[in-house]
């Protein structure tokens, strides 16, 4: 995990794990008090885009790796915005291409990170 001053690569997931513990031993104890609502948590089918959302992402991370980050992104952003946001044809277009380059410029450019190529090497 490291030190206080120069944290490791363990810090933020011990961080975030202790966040959820935290908070669920208060779920637990507010659900002895008898304080939960009656309400159902996915009301009328809602948890369809949470599902869908989920599984979009598992196709876009099992993609990257063979086509490469262009030719995933750029479908991933069309999909998504399409299927969950409910953006416009027009607007979706144009910000894929937008986001796509512009993560593509930051991640190769200025963070000289590289990205997978896929079969385009």
């Amino acid at each position: 995990m490291g030190r206080v001053k120069h944290p490791g690569p363990g810090f933020l997931p011990f961080g975030l794990a202790l966040c959820l513990i935290i908070l669920s031993l208060a779920l637990i104890f507010k659900s002895w008090k008898g304080n939960i609502s009656s309400t159902p948590f996915w009301p009328q089918r809602t948890w369809l885009r949470p599902l869908l959302g989920v599984s979009i992402f598992i196709f876009y991370a099992l993609a990257i790796e063979r086509l490469g980050f262009l030719l995933s992104t750029f479908p991933f952003l069309i999909i998504w915005m399409r299927l969950i946001e409910r953006v416009r044809w027009r607007t979706l277009i144009g910000i894929s291409i937008g986001t796509t380059a512009g993560l593509y410029f930051i991640f190769v450019f200025f963070l000289e990170v590289p990205l997978p190529t896929g079969f385009l090497k």
